[in-house]
């Protein structure tokens, strides 16, 4: 059984907004289940609604880079969906640097959003996913890796 099993669960996708975030909400969304969508740019999440699809798409605003706004949107999640049965950390930056002319905003921006914001997030969802006893959940971390010449 793949995906089905999962109707009507509820998913969360980090970097919603574009790219592979946009093509995970979309199918999400046709195999039926509740999708919480979370992107900085939330008008472009919002785009993302399929007329007639089986699964609901909540847009959230937020920045995995910002722990109050990760917790804000756990929070109103749980408040209103139940709680997250699968989450998707899709976001990530990935400046044009490298490590020996790199400036530090850029590695500053990377360990946020990339490592902190991506932990912050599984935390979240782990303890989560444990108070309700949830034991059929998963977390799906996507990286993506960019070589310079």
């Amino acid at each position: 059984m793949g995906i089905e099993k999962y109707k009507g669960r509820v998913a969360l996708v980090t970097g919603a907004s574009a790219g592979i975030g946009a093509a995970i909400v979309q199918a999400l969304l046709k195999h039926g289940l509740t999708v919480v969508g979370m992107a900085r740019r939330v008008e472009k999440v919002k785009e993302l609604a399929i007329k007639d699809a089986p699964g609901k798409l909540h847009a959230i605003a937020g920045d995995v880079s910002d722990e109050s706004s990760i917790l804000t949107a756990f929070k109103w999640i749980k408040d209103n969906l139940g709680g997250v049965d699968i989450l998707i950390n899709n976001a990530g930056v990935f400046p044009n640097t490298s490590l020996t002319g790199g400036k530090t905003e850029d590695w500053k921006s990377i360990l946020d959003v990339n490592v902190l914001g991506l932990s912050i997030c599984t935390r979240e969802a782990v303890q989560d996913m444990l108070s309700r006893g949830v034991e059929d959940s998963f977390i799906i971390h996507i990286n993506r890796k960019f070589l310079q010449d």
